[in-house]
C-alpha cells in the first residue's frame, strides 16, 4: 500500500491547544502525499464513536488506516514514517 492510499483521521476538541499543531502537520503531509485525510471532533458522532471504538482518552490522537497510531502531536519524521509503512 502506497502513502497516497492511506487514511488518516484526526481525533479533536475546540478545548484542545495542541490540535492546531497536530492538524497543521497532517495537512502539510496530506498535500505532499496525497493520501485521505479527515479532522474529526470527538465531541461530534463519528469522531466519538471512533474515540469510543479505539479507547482513545486524549486529544489529539491520530488513527491511520482504522488502528491508533498516536496520541499527541507526532514529530514529523514519526509522522513521515507512519504512512509510509
Amino acid at each position: 500500500m502506497s502513502a497516497k492510499d492511506k487514511h488518516v483521521i484526526l481525533l479533536v476538541s475546540q478545548w484542545c491547544a495542541t490540535c492546531p499543531d497536530a492538524d497543521a502537520l497532517w495537512q502539510k503531509l496530506q498535500k505532499e502525499y496525497g493520501f485521505k485525510y479527515e479532522v474529526l471532533d470527538v465531541m461530534q458522532p463519528e469522531g466519538k464513536a471512533w474515540a469510543k471504538k479505539l479507547y482513545v482518552r486524549a486529544v489529539p490522537s491520530t488513527i491511520i488506516d482504522g488502528k491508533l497510531a498516536f496520541v499527541g502531536v507526532p514529530s514529523e519524521e514519526e509522522a513521515r514514517k507512519a504512512v509510509e509503512q
